[in-house]
């Protein structure tokens, strides 16, 4: 064999062997890529079922990382089916994470929108279990339906219709307690007992005037149609558990069916006609005389008190402030012996002597009562003090500018009307009975001077200005006097006078 032949074999030789480690190179490589390539697809796949994992238990955020790093595994392999797939699970994922931002917002109809929108990209996915984000657009619209039932309710309050409002304010309390909604909680709650509140304040406004309207028919003598509107109020003021109230028209009632019956035995005892000519008589005579034609033995008691209050010194520039001592507990009104003396009727012309002195025009106290006793201003011949609008008369009468407001606290800021006026007397109904007193403000430190008031006098001494004033109580507000004194129960006069 020839050196030429031999080089040949040995050049085939080594073609084969070369061919043989790039076929067995190329093999291993081939293997060693589908190794590859087999194991970040089954990294996409481990990143997608994570998806499906923590989206199912509605942790989102973690979804979202999961679906990002398949969709790197998924752009490597150029896998355009995962990659669309993949790109439903991000869209479903940031509408979720976005509905969440807005509801955490409190926008809650767009959440909904954004949560309706989810919903469409999670149909597009199998086996995917997406019951949670139904449950938020659940929740979502009970946020709206609870934001609404309170703008519903506050519009009510507005336009006064409260009972319905109450009734709105409780559904939407249903509603935050059933989303375990504190600061819904106490929106609503605060919204009931505000409703409340506006009910009880409107409704004993209406056991007022009823009240008010059956004491006019009981002081004129028609004691049925006083009964009827004095059990409307006593019916209210029983529904508002004011039972002191309930127990004072309860009282009046008795009375009222007691006088009427007094009063149908006498109309028996006499023919019809007579009593016709009778009242026909007494319409003439009023209308004669300004002073009713008293009889002589009134006249006698008028000026027995007359003569007996003449007979007690007044220094008259002294404004009285107890009416339990002397010498305004010794002044008589009226004729029921143990209750015409001052310390127990005598508030109301205790109120009229001290506005007089204020305004520098003083008056003794025998020639006031007189004033009310002749002048028809007393209530129950006294018993129940002094009528509003007798005291009214007699300022006029002295040729006073008088403004008299009732249940002044309805309409009125009694704070500002005082600071307005000279000197005013506000009458109030407290857990006992009702009272008068005068109040003088003073412009120099914007404080109230109040006299023959305990409740004034109290409120003084917890300012520490019990003495800052005597005779009288210094308080920095009648507002306030009224308001925060649990023993008072209402105003019902304010006579401002100029």
């Amino acid at each position: 064999m020839g050196s030429g032949t031999q080089r040949y074999i040995t050049m085939k030789k080594g073609i084969i062997i070369t061919v043989a480690i790039i076929i067995a190179v190329l093999t291993v490589s081939f293997f060693l890529w589908r190794s590859h390539i087999n194991q970040l697809r089954s990294d996409m796949e481990s990143h997608i079922e994570a998806f499906y994992e923590h989206f199912e238990q509605a942790e989102v955020q973690e979804a979202l990382n999961e679906a990002f790093e398949a969709e790197l595994l998924a752009e490597r392999l150029r896998d355009d089916d995962s990659l669309d797939a993949i790109a439903t699970y991000i869209r479903l994922s940031e509408e979720v994470i976005r509905g969440n931002t807005l509801f955490d917002d409190d926008q809650f109809n767009d959440a909904v929108n954004t949560y309706l929108q989810a919903l469409i990209y999670a149909s597009e996915l199998d086996h995917l279990e997406y019951d949670f984000i139904y449950d938020m657009i659940a929740i979502a619209n009970m946020h709206i339906q609870f934001n609404e039932t309170i703008e519903s309710a506050d519009s009510l309050i507005a336009a006064e219709s409260l009972h319905e409002a109450k009734r709105l304010y409780e559904e939407a309390l249903l509603i935050a307690t059933a989303l375990s909604f504190e600061d819904g909680i106490e929106l609503a709650t605060a919204g009931i007992e505000h409703a409340e509140e506006l009910i009880f304040i409107a409704r004993r406004a209406e056991a007022v005037e009823f009240e008010l309207q059956g004491d006019i028919y009981f002081f004129s003598s028609n004691y049925n149609e006083a009964m009827i509107y004095l059990q409307r109020a006593l019916d209210i003021f029983y529904e508002l558990s004011m039972y002191p109230r309930a127990s004072a028209v309860r009282s009046r009632i008795e009375l009222a069916e007691q006088l009427l019956e007094e009063q149908l035995q006498r109309e028996t005892e006499y023919e019809e006609q007579r009593r016709l000519e009778a009242e026909e008589e007494r319409r003439r005579q009023e209308a004669e005389a300004a002073v009713p034609d008293y009889p002589d033995e009134m006249i006698q008691e008028l000026l027995s008190n007359y003569e007996h209050n003449r007979s007690i010194e007044f220094d008259l520039i002294t404004l009285i402030d107890n009416q339990h001592q002397p010498p305004a507990s010794l002044i008589r009104m009226g004729s029921r012996e143990g209750l015409n003396e001052g310390w127990y009727n005598g508030c109301g012309w205790i109120a009229a002597y001290n506005a007089l002195i204020i305004l520098g025009n003083p008056m003794h106290p025998a020639e006031i009562v007189y004033h009310f006793e002749t002048g028809g201003g007393t209530v129950w011949d006294g018993v129940f003090g002094t009528y509003p609008h007798a005291i009214e008369r007699l300022f006029v009468g002295q040729g006073y500018n008088v403004n008299h407001r009732l249940f002044p606290q309805v309409n009125f800021n009694l704070d500002n009307a005082i600071r307005n006026s000279r000197v005013a007397i506000l009458a109030y109904m407290h857990t006992s009975a009702a009272h008068y007193i005068v109040i003088e403000y003073r412009p120099e430190d914007g404080t109230f001077i109040v006299y023959n008031d305990s409740f004034a006098r109290r409120r003084s001494r917890s300012l520490g200005w019990e003495n800052r004033s005597n005779p009288g109580a210094t308080i920095d507000s009648v507002n306030a006097l009224i308001r925060e004194t649990p023993e008072i129960l209402f105003t019902f006069s304010l006579i401002t006078i100029n």
